[in-house]
């Protein structure tokens, strides 16, 4: 999902746009990386190194057919200790095997469940809000747009000015105006909505203030 010279003065107009006619600040931020749920990853691996080889076993393919195989032992020279020993190796290779392909694999991700990747986009959208000084804002009127392209997740974070004035459903709102431009692969618009829709609410319960200073910068940051 590259963007353009030309992208990114579309959301920079509309962000321009939207400030003229409130106090409020928007920033926006689109980031491509690629997260790691290693507790997901654990689980999933963990999952595979049980069941696969029990169903194995039960197709006949069990520690005996796996030792005859590497030509370690005979089937019937298996002790009981040493089929449990087989069984359990095996297990563990599959589990640190498993764990190396999904670390690397974008499956791990695309497929971790939601309430992990929203809390996890929830934690950076908040560290960028407070890294780019957008709490510094002197009305307390800054909003932060975050959006993880991989994830297919979008964090609206609202200063303390105006979440005590601008209902919690309204955010969710611009969000899914965002997720549409996502759905059509088309971003740039989904921004474009976003923030339209962002700037009526905010010039609605924060007008221009004297000279409207604009104390962020309005461009889309790409992290």
């Amino acid at each position: 999902m590259e963007l353009t010279e030309a992208d990114h003065q579309r959301v920079s107009g509309a962000i321009q746009a939207a400030e003229a006619h409130t106090s409020g600040e928007i920033f926006c931020i689109l980031t491509h990386e690629r997260h790691r749920y290693l507790e997901w990853i654990f689980a999933l691996a963990a999952l595979l190194a049980f069941t696969l080889p029990f169903a194995l076993a039960l197709l006949g393919f069990g520690p005996s057919y796996w030792a005859a195989a590497f030509g370690v032992w005979q089937a019937e020279d298996l002790s009981e200790r040493q089929t449990i020993e087989i069984y359990a190796a095996v297990q563990a290779g599959l589990f640190l095997l498993a764990t190396v392909v999904l670390c690397w694999s974008p499956l791990a991700q695309r497929f971790a469940p939601r309430f992990l990747r929203r809390d996890r986009v929830h934690e950076l959208a908040l560290k960028q809000f407070l890294a780019r000084g957008i709490h510094l804002t002197a009305g307390r009127t800054g909003v932060l747009i975050f959006v993880s392209s991989e994830d297919h997740i979008v964090e609206i974070v609202a200063d303390a000015g105006i979440y005590a004035k601008v209902p919690r459903e309204h955010w969710g709102d611009t969000a899914e105006k965002l997720l549409a431009g996502l759905r059509r692969n088309d971003p740039v618009q989904g921004f474009v909505d976003a923030i339209a829709h962002c700037g009526e609410v905010l010039a609605r319960h924060f007008p221009p203030s004297p000279g409207n200073p604009n104390e962020i910068e309005d461009h889309l940051i790409i992290v």
